[in-house]
Parts: C-alpha cells; structure tokens; sequence
C-alpha cells in the first residue's frame, strides 16, 4: 500500500487505505474489509479516471468487482473499464471507514469533490429513472462534516483503542450532524428504495392451495405478505420447506 497520488492535493482528501495494485492486493483487500462499511475509489492509472462507491460490507461490495460475469452483466463504466484494462492498471482507496447510517452522507461528500468521472450518477444511492428535488440538491451540496468529527470517525476505524470520552464525542458529533443536516422524505424514500434494491433477493410464493403465485422484489416484502418474518422466508427457502404448511418459497 502507498499514498495516492491521484486527484487528492485540490481537496487533501488522505484516504484511510490505499492498495497500489488491485489485482495482487486482492486477498489483502477482501480481508481488510470484511465487516466494515465505507467508501471507496476505484482509480485508472492510465487516464486517471476515477469511480466512486460505497458498501455496508466492504469485502462483500468489492468482491462483486472481481466477478467477471457480474462485470459483464452490469455494462457500467467502471465494470466495463476494469474489464479493458485489468485490476493491476487499477489502484483502489478506501477514502474512508463510517458507519452504515453515515454512508450516504460520506459517498455524496466524495462525489461531490472529486467529480468521478466513471460515476453515471452524481448523486449517493440514486435510482435510474430518480430525479432529486432542486432542494435536495442544494443540501447535499451544503452538507460539510467538521474537522472534528472527521477526526474521530478515523481514530475509531484505524484500529485504534477509542477511550470511552471519545466515543462519546462521536456519538454527540454523529448526533448533531444528523439534527443539522436532516434528509427530506424523497432523500429518504430513494435511500429505501436503493437498500432493497442493492440487498433484496427477488422472490416467489406460491399458493399450493389455489395455485396462485406471487412475486416480490425482496424476502422482506414476501414475509411481509405471509405474517412472517425475513428470517423466516430465508430459512424456507434455504431448507426447500413450505410455510403454514401451504406457502412454498423460491427464488
């Protein structure tokens, strides 16, 4: 790992974690980040073109890069610049670790500096086909983290012991930045929508009984529909087994 040189200085963004290579750090890369939600930057190292994303699970985001089929089936930018060039003529910064109700805030903050020029969307969690409100625009544009709530969100995810003060700190400061800085109904509706969209699994319940069958974007929805819960979807599906002896679950 070494310093990022690209794009950086006009903003002195200093990323959390920089991999030089990232087709040798792979490995390195998919174990760094197994658990921790941040946001990244792929950058190419011939036209320094850049894309900027963010994952609740880093490794489990990121690995999703390394799949050539998911490469090709997604023809994005990026996907399809990874496939042109090859992950070595890649490097891949981890800008910065927050926590998961952060991740929003933080993505905007780095599309909003640094202009990726892979990024199709210019706005965090955007749907295809979603247009934000000229005033959610206006906000996200004045949306600043401070110094010293920066300060702390990095002292926590360096690996650092964190005193029970500085936590506490960062409670306060995560706190008023959320009272400052509120998402409006469309903002959080298009976050929503993005969630499920990025986490559901597409799922169909039929009805031995009256042969009807039902489709749903996601577990949650389906367990919705049954009375039961999003574990209970997953389990029934998982073990091939029907629910209240009637409801037969797949993907």
């Amino acid at each position: 790992m070494t310093k990022s040189f690209f794009s950086t200085k006009p903003y002195n963004i200093v990323p959390a974690l920089v991999y030089s290579n990232a087709d040798t750090d792979k490995v390195k890369i998919l174990n760094e980040n197994r658990g921790k939600s941040g946001v990244y930057r792929w950058t190419n190292k011939f036209n320094s073109k850049s894309y900027v994303g963010s994952g609740v699970d880093l490794a489990k985001r990121l690995r999703s890069y390394y799949n050539a089929n998911d490469l090709q089936k997604n023809s994005r930018p990026i996907q399809d610049a990874l496939l042109k060039y090859g992950h070595n003529n890649f490097t891949l910064e981890i800008l910065e670790y927050c926590d998961k109700t952060n991740l929003l805030e933080m993505e905007q903050f780095y599309l909003d500096r640094l202009n990726p020029e892979y990024n199709i969307l210019k706005f965090a969690y955007s749907l295809l086909g979603f247009k934000h409100s000229p005033e959610d625009i206006e906000k996200f544009k004045l949306k600043i983290i401070s110094p010293e709530h920066r300060e702390l969100l990095s002292s926590v995810h360096k690996g650092k012991l964190v005193s029970k003060e500085t936590r506490d700190k960062l409670s306060v400061a995560t706190t008023n930045y959320k009272k400052n800085n509120p998402l409006s109904t469309s903002a959080l509706a298009n976050i929503r929508a993005k969630t499920l969209e990025r986490e559901g699994v597409p799922v169909k319940v039929l009805n031995t009984q009256t042969n009807e069958l039902k489709e749903f974007t996601n577990q949650t929805e389906a367990g919705k529909f049954l009375g039961v819960t999003r574990q209970a979807i997953y389990n029934a599906i998982k073990r091939n087994k029907p629910i209240k002896d009637i409801f037969i679950v797949s993907k």
